[in-house]
C-alpha cells in the first residue's frame, strides 16, 4: 500500500473531530451498507481488513487491541442507536454466559433492579403506559436466561441474536421479535433521563450542547441528546445509564490519535466483582468488542 492511499498519523492529528466523524461514518456507509442491528461474533481482522486503505494509526491500534486479547467483535448497526442496542445485547449476553451456580441470583438481582428503574423513570415524569411495554419486554428477555417462554425456549446467545435482528419483514426470525431490540434502546434512553432529571444538580456544569458549547440544563439536553431516536450517547449519558442500571463498562476508543495504544474508558457503578462490559468506541459508532477467554 502506497503512503498516498493512507491517512499518516500527523495528518490526523490535523483533522478536527467532525472529520474523524465524517471519515468513520463514509467507511461504516462504503463497508456494510447492510449490517444487521447486531451481528455474529466476526474476528478482530474483519475490522482491520476495512482501514488497510485508511489510517496506519488504525490499524496500528487494531493490532494493540488484539495483542491485549481482544480479537473478535460484534458490529452494531451505525444508526445513531448502537450504543444503547450495544450495552442492551451485552448486558443480556453477560447474564446468559453466567455460571450456572450463580445464575439464579444474578437474575434475581438484576430483575429487582429493574424493577427500581421503572420507579425512577416514572417519578422522571414519565407516565407509565408510556413505559410498560418496553419494561415487560425487557422483564421478559432477563427472566428468561433461567425461566423457558411459551414455546419452552431458554434464552441463549443465538436466541438473542436472533431476537436482535429480527426485523418486520426481510428475515426468517419471527416478526413478534422485531419490536423488543427498539423497546429496549426506548427504555434504556428513558433510564437515562431519569437519571440526568433526577439527579440534575449532580450533572450542573458537565452537561453542553455539542454544536455550540453552550452549557444546558438537564431538560433541555436530554430533550435535544437523549430522547430522540438516532442520536448518538457521549460521556454523559453512558454515566447515567451506567449509575441507573449499577454497570461496569470498559469504553476502548479507536480514535486514531495514538499507534502505540488505545485509550480505555471506566465506569465504575457495579459492584467490584461484576465483571465490565466492553464497548469499542469509533468516531460517532459503538460495537461490541469481545476478549478471548482463557481457559
Amino acid at each position: 500500500m502506497s503512503s498516498e492511499q493512507q491517512t499518516t498519523e500527523s495528518q490526523l492529528k490535523d483533522y478536527s473531530v467532525s472529520e474523524v466523524y465524517d471519515m468513520n461514518q463514509r467507511l461504516l456507509n462504503e463497508s456494510i451498507p447492510d449490517v444487521a442491528p447486531v451481528s455474529e461474533v466476526a474476528p478482530i481482522s474483519v475490522l482491520r481488513e476495512e482501514y488497510e486503505r485508511g489510517s496506519q494509526t488504525f490499524l496500528s491500534q487494531i493490532d494493540w487491541l488484539s495483542k491485549q486479547g481482544y480479537t473478535a467483535f460484534r458490529r452494531a448497526k451505525g444508526d445513531g442507536d448502537c450504543f444503547y442496542r450495544s450495552v442492551a445485547f451485552a448486558y443480556l449476553e453477560q447474564l446468559i454466559q453466567t455460571p450456572p451456580q450463580e445464575q439464579e441470583l444474578t437474575v434475581s438481582t438484576s430483575l429487582s433492579l429493574l424493577a427500581s428503574t421503572k420507579e425512577n423513570i416514572i417519578n422522571a415524569g414519565t407516565q407509565a403506559i408510556v413505559v410498560d411495554d418496553a419494561f415487560e419486554e425487557f422483564e421478559a428477555l432477563i427472566k428468561n436466561v433461567i425461566v423457558p417462554d411459551a414455546q419452552g425456549r431458554i434464552l441463549t446467545s443465538k436466541r438473542l441474536l436472533e431476537i436482535f435482528q429480527a426485523r418486520s419483514s426481510g428475515n426468517n426470525y419471527a416478526i413478534e421479535d422485531a419490536s423488543i431490540p427498539p423497546n429496549i434502546v426506548f427504555y434504556l434512553r428513558l433510564l437515562t433521563r431519569a437519571q440526568l432529571k433526577g439527579n440534575a444538580s449532580n450533572y450542573d456544569g458537565f452537561l453542553y450542547d455539542a454544536e455550540t458549547g453552550d452549557p444546558m440544563d438537564a431538560e433541555s439536553f436530554c430533550n435535544r441528546y437523549v430522547d430522540p431516536v438516532g442520536i448518538e450517547a457521549d460521556h454523559m449519558q453512558m454515566t447515567a445509564l451506567c449509575r441507573e442500571l449499577k454497570l461496569n463498562l470498559d469504553v476502548a476508543y479507536l480514535d486514531g490519535r495514538q499507534a502505540d495504544n488505545v485509550d480505555f474508558v471506566q465506569f465504575r457503578e457495579g459492584p467490584e466483582t461484576q465483571k465490565p462490559l466492553t464497548l469499542l468506541y469509533r468516531p460517532g459508532h459503538y460495537d461490541i468488542l469481545v476478549k478471548e477467554t482463557k481457559v
